[in-house]
C-alpha cells in the first residue's frame, strides 16, 4: 500500500521570552517560530518548527513561510512516503538555501518516520537515551545585570554558562568575563560567544589575559567574522583557549573547507543553520572522523525543534556540549509536555 503525504500546513507559533535577549547581532523579546504540520495518508502526523534567522542565515519568518507554501509544499504533496531518500533529497535541492524553511519540513518528516518505525525520534537516531544537559546563555547588559544572573544560574544548577559580549569595547569584555568569574567561582564552566564582533587581535587579547588569570573557559566561540578563515586559522593555532565555529559552519560543504584549513577546535551545529537533521548528521560524523567534537546549537525556538535537536544530541557521542537553552528562556511553550520535561539544567526526552 503506497503511503503518501496527503497534507502540509504552515503557520507561525509564538511565544514570549521571560526577559528579552541581546546579542552583538540582535534583540529578542519573543520566540517566532515557523510551524510546518505534516500528515500522511494514514493518518499519522508530524509537526516541525523553525526560528529564521536574517542576521545568520539570511531567512526572514515571511519568507519561510512562503518557501514552505510556494515551494516545499507542491514538491512534497501526494509523494510516496516511502521513498524516504528521495524526500529529503527533494527538500535538499529545491530550493537554495532558505535552511529555516527546510529545517521545519525536516523536522516534521523525521517525526514521522519515527512513528511508522513505532519508535521515537531518539531511537531512529540512534539511542535509547533521553537525557542531557545544557547550558544557559546570558544575553548582552549591564555587569552587574550578568554577574546577578550568573549567581542564579549557578543557584539553579547550572554547571556552565555561555556568555555573550561584542556591545562593547574588547578591554570592557575582558574585565565583565574576570567579574562573572570572580562571583560564581572556577567550579563553573564559562563559554565565550562573541558573534564575529571581535577582530583577531582582540581574541588573542582575551584569551591570553583570562589564561593568565586562570579562567574556567571552555571554549571562544565564533569571535570573528564568518569569512575570516585566516584569523580563525590563526587563532585555531595561537588561542590558549579552543575555538569554536558557528557562524562559519552552515554547511557540509563549510565544515570541510574550515576541517581541511585547521581553522577551529569545535563546531557548533544548528538545525536552523543546516536546514534540519540529515546535514547535521553528515556534519557531525565528518568532524567525528577528523577529530573534531561538536557542540549542539539554537536560535531562539519553539520546543518542537529544540526536541529533534536534543534527540540528535543524545545519539550522537561526538555531541560534547549542549546549548539548547531557548525552552528555559521561553515563558511556558504550550507543546513543553508533549515533548520535553525540563528541570533544573536538564532536557529530559519523551517517548
Amino acid at each position: 500500500m503506497t503511503l503518501k503525504i496527503s497534507n502540509i500546513e504552515c503557520s507561525i507559533k509564538t511565544v514570549p521570552l521571560k526577559r528579552p535577549f541581546i546579542t552583538a547581532l540582535h534583540k529578542v523579546t519573543k520566540i517566532q517560530g515557523l510551524k510546518v504540520t505534516i500528515k500522511l495518508s494514514d493518518g499519522q502526523i508530524g509537526i516541525g518548527t523553525a526560528t529564521p534567522n536574517e542576521k545568520v542565515t539570511g531567512d526572514t519568518l515571511d519568507g519561510s513561510l512562503n518557501v514552505v507554501k510556494q515551494v516545499l509544499q507542491p514538491a512534497l504533496l501526494n509523494r510516496d512516503f516511502k521513498n524516504w531518500n528521495s524526500i529529503l533529497n527533494t527538500v535538499k535541492t529545491c530550493i537554495v538555501y532558505n535552511t529555516a524553511a527546510k529545517a521545519a519540513v525536516e523536522i516534521a518528516l523525521f517525526q514521522l518516520k519515527a512513528k511508522e518505525n513505532g519508535e521515537s525520534l531518539v531511537n531512529l537516531l540512534g539511542s535509547n537515551k533521553g537525557t542531557l544537559k545544557t547550558d544557559y546563555t546570558i544575553s548582552i547588559g549591564s555587569d552587574n545585570h550578568m554577574i546577578s544572573e550568573a549567581q542564579k544560574l549557578v543557584n539553579d544548577g547550572f554547571t556552565s554558562i555561555k556568555i555573550k559580549l561584542g556591545n562593547n569595547s574588547v578591554n570592557h569584555d575582558i574585565k565583565t568575563i574576570k567579574k562573572i568569574s570572580d562571583a560564581i567561582g572556577p567550579n563553573i564552566a564559562l563559554r565565550i560567544d562573541c558573534n564575529q564582533a571581535w577582530t583577531y587581535k582582540d581574541t588573542l587579547k582575551a584569551g591570553r589575559i583570562w589564561a593568565r588569570d586562570n579562567l574556567n573557559i571552555d571554549f571562544i566561540e565564533q569571535p570573528v567574522l564568518k569569512d575570516a578563515i585566516s584569523d580563525l586559522i590563526r587563532l585555531t593555532e595561537l588561542s590558549p583557549y579552543p575555538i569554536m565555529a558557528d557562524e562559519s559552519v552552515a554547511s557540509y560543504k563549510n565544515a570541510i573547507n574550515l576541517i581541511n584549513n585547521h581553522a577551529c577546535d569545535y563546531i557548533n551545529i544548528k538545525l536552523m543553520k543546516t536546514g534540519g537533521l540529515s546535514e547535521a548528521i553528515k556534519i557531525n560524523d565528518l568532524a567525528q572522523s577528523c577529530g573534531i567534537r561538536t557542540m549542539i546549537g539554537c536560535m531562539i525556538e519553539p520546543v518542537e525543534s529544540i526536541a529533534a535537536a536534543a534527540a540528535f544530541a543524545v545519539a550522537n557521542k561526538n555531541v560534547k556540549f549542549i546549548d539548547l537553552d531557548s525552552i528555559f528562556m521561553a515563558t511556558q511553550d504550550p507543546d513543553l509536555n508533549k515533548y520535553l520535561e525540563i528541570k533544573k539544567n536538564e532536557i529530559i526526552l519523551k517517548d
